[in-house]
């Protein structure tokens, strides 16, 4: 029986994303403000595939959303609640799949196009 693990590889990682998280600092008022900083050692290279997209007309305007399945080498410490950037576009978390718990490979379903 062959591994999940061994549909990737590093060659397939081509396409330039970056991980953020929220970030709440302190504004001097007695208040916060809200920043998105890069995760530090997080990958850097993913594997991207669009899954589906749609439109819909809600607010007097259309909107336009995508979902998308990225794949990287495992790293600890990702949440639901953090983004991914590809190609200057933030995208919301939706699901992080570490195949077979290996610790080898991370799929992550990505929202495009949704309030982050």
């Amino acid at each position: 029986m062959t591994c999940k693990c061994d549909d990737f590889s590093a060659g397939m990682l081509s396409e330039p994303v970056t991980f953020q998280r929220s970030v709440k600092t302190t504004d001097g008022a007695g208040g916060f403000t809200e920043a998105w900083g890069a995760i530090t050692g997080a990958p850097t290279f993913a594997h991207a595939k669009y899954l589906s997209g749609s439109e819909r007309w809600a607010s007097a305007r259309v909107e336009a959303t995508s979902r998308i399945r990225i794949a990287v080498r495992w790293f600890d410490g990702l949440l639901e609640s953090d983004a991914v950037v590809i190609r200057s576009r933030r995208c919301n978390i939706r699901f992080i799949n570490n195949v077979e718990f290996k610790d080898r490979w991370l799929e992550i379903e990505l929202d495009e196009g949704v309030a982050v």
